[in-house]
């Protein structure tokens, strides 16, 4: 993955390591809170049974009841180390997040099921002549757990996401060779932009470009094949619920996927292309194609007019066909004539 100009660079890397710094500060001052619990603790319980047992104005009673004051002072004194070591790594993962170019597209959103590892299986058979001895697995991380290999924007994500489970794809090569981004290519394009970490004779490569030309996955040229291939890349933005629904209508998720995969060549990140996806669930088919032909051709309208038209469109004509229709003649009069393309809708409706 690339990190933009060198000065970027040098920023995500001092950021990862004051990072790394903080969060062994917040443990050291976590593990340093339990301490001063406990000592606490055992200090009231060493008052509370003298106590049960002599005067309250015996020497060793006010003496355990100092001791109590003072184990309170050293755990208020503990606590507000903590939440300033908190504070302190808050910051820095603020700032990181600002840096950070391609955010969590390491990391493979959504389940791995055992449809995604034949997705996988496949991939890697459709290159097994020209990368033999290629492999190709999912790697999970725990929370707590840290990879630190590769560049410092790899170890600046495992610092910053270090608390929830991470997957990635990894790809090993014995030796490099072009055809690997190729191969991270077409995994990236089915599996929601997810870029794939390449490793050749043990050493980990910088992610090229993706090739524009994705190759045809050989078994998955039938619907059900396709329908597979709409269910993966779904399932990296939608919940399970959605897909399932969706699944129900198998022409309707093949061209939600188809249009999840055209945002992917956009400058979008994976909340902004789920965000996008559930505002067209509901729309039927052909609509569902205009809003397709309408992105690719870049028109200058925002998501937002485009989806609330086609939405507007489709709930008032019975007809799917007609709805796409109009949707696509409300741009064109937009364009022409500069109405705002929502109102240009909502009178078609009105008329």
């Amino acid at each position: 993955m690339e990190t933009g100009t060198g000065r970027m660079a040098s920023t995500i890397e001092t950021l990862e390591r004051e990072l790394g710094e903080a969060q062994r500060e917040r443990e050291n001052e976590q593990r340093a809170v339990v301490r001063a619990e406990n000592a606490h603790e055992a200090a009231c319980a060493a008052r509370d049974e003298a106590w049960a047992e002599r005067p309250t104005d015996d020497p060793e009673v006010e003496r355990l009841t100092e001791l109590v004051y003072r184990r309170r002072r050293e755990l208020y004194e503990a606590i507000d180390r903590l939440k300033a070591a908190e504070g302190r790594e808050r910051r820095i993962k603020s700032r990181l997040m600002y840096v950070l170019p391609a955010e969590r597209r390491r990391y493979l959103s959504g389940e791995v099921d055992e449809e995604f590892e034949a997705f996988l299986e496949a991939a890697r058979e459709l290159y097994r002549e020209e990368l033999p001895g290629v492999e190709i697995s999912v790697i999970t991380e725990r929370p707590g757990e840290l990879d630190l290999r590769g560049d410092a924007t790899w170890r600046a994500l495992e610092r910053l996401y270090s608390g929830t489970v991470r997957r990635w794809v990894e790809i090993r090569a014995p030796s490099p060779s072009p055809k690997l981004a190729d191969l991270a290519a077409l995994i990236s394009h089915y599996a929601g932009g997810h870029t794939p970490r390449l490793f050749a004779a043990g050493e980990e490569l910088r992610t090229p470009p993706a090739p524009r030309n994705v190759r045809p996955l050989p078994g998955y040229d039938t619907p059900q094949g396709r329908l597979a291939l709409a269910r993966i890349t779904t399932r990296r933005y939608l919940d399970e619920n959605s897909v399932s629904r969706l699944s129900k209508r198998p022409e309707v998720l093949v061209q939600i996927a188809e249009i999840a995969r055209l945002y992917q060549t956009m400058n979008l990140t994976v909340d902004e292309i789920r965000w996008r996806l559930e505002q067209l669930v509901s729309l039927r088919l052909e609509v569902l194609r205009a809003v397709y032909r309408l992105t690719s051709e870049r028109r200058r309208f925002s998501f937002y007019e485009i989806a609330r038209a086609a939405r507007l469109l489709d709930g008032h004509f019975p007809d799917p066909a007609v709805a796409a229709e109009a949707l696509l003649e409300a741009v064109d009069r937009a364009i022409r004539t500069g109405v705002p393309l929502v109102d240009v809708a909502y009178m078609s409706v009105t008329r």
